[in-house]
């Protein structure tokens, strides 16, 4: 299926849990087959699409008062030393704590922006808001998450 992976993807972020994130795709495929009569074109459909899925997920975590969002499923290549691999380690652990401290929205607004690369438009359809609100939504959080790396000895850049 056409957004499959990219579904999954934005749920097993949210939730932070593969089996979770599997579920809550093939409920949001069945909800959008569901309510495919009611799609009225205003949006696109991947926007349209991506709202359901992200309902789906946001009530998930409600049920279920899950704060975890993992943001990269993979370490670096194979062929980096071990100290590298435990620094990407730390580094990405660092990043998840910090999300994981931030409201919803704000979080929410990190997760379509930077990793799935939604423009503001996109994301401000599919979170139900304006643009300049997820543009403060994502300020908020990306000075937060400096906040949390300076803190933990990172150096980072303005």
């Amino acid at each position: 299926m056409k957004y499959q992976k990219q579904i999954y993807a934005v749920l097993y972020r949210m939730t932070g849990n593969a089996e979770d994130a599997k579920d809550l795709t093939q409920t949001a495929f069945v909800k959008a087959m569901e309510a495919m009569g009611g799609f009225r074109r205003e949006s696109s459909f991947k926007t349209w699409f991506y709202q359901i899925a992200i309902n789906a997920g946001l009530n998930h975590l409600k049920l279920r008062c899950r704060q975890e969002v993992e943001l990269e499923e993979s370490l670096t290549g194979g062929h980096t030393g071990t100290l590298t691999r435990i620094i990407e380690k730390e580094r990405r652990v660092s990043i998840k704590e910090g999300l994981d401290e931030l409201p919803a929205r704000q979080r929410l607004a990190v997760i379509l922006r930077a990793y799935e690369g939604l423009s503001c438009t996109e994301t401000a359809r599919i979170m139900g808001c304006t643009e300049g609100a997820v543009k403060a939504h994502y300020h908020h959080a990306v000075k937060k998450l400096r906040e949390v790396l300076r803190e933990r000895g990172y150096e980072i850049r303005p």
